[in-house]
């Protein structure tokens, strides 16, 4: 009796053993960038902590590259096939002669303020000072030279030092080391609280930019649809969960983020989760102004809508996936 109860408790084990194996190996792996610890990264991180890339056969790794530029980059090596980055990025690299493509918005404003010394005390005080933005090409790059151009600056009237990302932008306003970083929330929180003085809100300038979007490979999109279907899918889920239970989504930004403040935590989701559209179209005047941003001459007259493919979101749109989550 002890033998046959044996045989079977074996059985069972080897059965399960097996459908965690054939689980496993029917998921695509796929790997996804992202370029900022930044609040409005939220629903790819939920996506990816509750499982709901792998609900739609997706085996992911998340792999974060601090500036838009370098998620673009991997793209264009096929070492990450989809990423959340500034639209910009992907502009740049597209006219470069590259492939990439954005498939859909995260946030359509710059996601940043500046902060600096005590001693500034408005955004043209910042002439002939060193403010600190994260890379190259990257969004923050792009936040401070139009913020600043508002004010009458131009890109000689300063210096920017790129010194990765937004932690390491606060690190060295504490350090001395500059005059002003930009930053993302919930950093100008932690900044004022250091005693650093917001020289410029760009949330509240409202200027339009893709600080976020959601950017594939065009080759590898045409190759794979579904996957980046099922992609979407989680994504959205993931967004729609946090709206659903805002605790949740803000312990997953001090997960990410290694905040634990709650009022740090709290204006981290203030100040993004309900700014993320339900239905992430891109629009054809993000990608306009990203071209107006450009430094390459055949920027001038290139057609914005090449450089944007809606098709992915509008199928999901009209097949009722997204009304499902969030209604009309």
């Amino acid at each position: 009796m002890k033998t046959s109860r044996s045989y079977f408790f074996i059985y069972v084990i080897t059965l399960l053993t097996l459908f965690a194996y054939c689980d496993s190996a029917s998921a695509e792996k796929i790997y996804i960038g992202y370029s900022a610890i930044s609040a409005a990264t939220t629903p790819l991180w939920v996506a990816n902590d509750r499982g709901l890339l792998k609900k739609y056969g997706l085996d992911a790794e998340l792999i974060y590259l601090a500036g838009g530029s370098r998620v673009a980059l991997g793209m264009e090596a096929d070492s990450i096939q989809t990423g959340l980055f500034n639209d910009g990025a992907a502009v740049e690299a597209r006219l470069a002669g590259g492939h990439s493509l954005v498939t859909g918005s995260v946030y359509d404003v710059y996601y940043f303020q500046i902060f600096g010394k005590p001693t500034i005390q408005s955004p043209k005080d910042l002439k002939g000072k060193t403010i600190a933005a994260s890379r190259a090409g990257a969004a923050s790059e792009y936040g401070i030279r139009e913020a600043l151009a508002r004010y009458g600056l131009k890109e000689n009237d300063y210096k920017m030092v790129y010194v990765g990302g937004t932690d390491a932008r606060v690190q060295v306003l504490q350090q001395g080391l500059v005059d002003a970083s930009i930053i993302s929330p919930p950093n100008g929180l932690i900044a004022q609280k250091l005693g650093f003085k917001e020289v410029l809100n760009l949330m509240q300038m409202k200027l339009p930019f893709g600080y976020m979007g959601i950017g594939v490979n065009e080759i590898w999109l045409r190759n794979h649809r579904q996957t980046m279907l099922n992609f979407m899918k989680g994504y959205l889920e993931g967004l729609a969960l946090c709206r659903k239970d805002q605790e949740y989504a803000m312990r997953i930004i001090g997960k990410y983020s290694q905040l634990k403040d709650r009022e740090v935590l709290l204006e981290s989701y203030r100040t993004s989760i309900p700014y993320i559209p339900e239905r992430p179209y891109v629009s054809k005047e993000i990608i306009a102004a990203a071209l107006r941003l450009s430094k390459r001459p055949d920027a001038r007259n290139a057609d914005p809508e090449k450089f944007y493919d809606n098709s992915v979101v509008k199928e999901l749109d009209a097949s009722g996936f997204i009304t499902s989550l969030f209604g009309k």
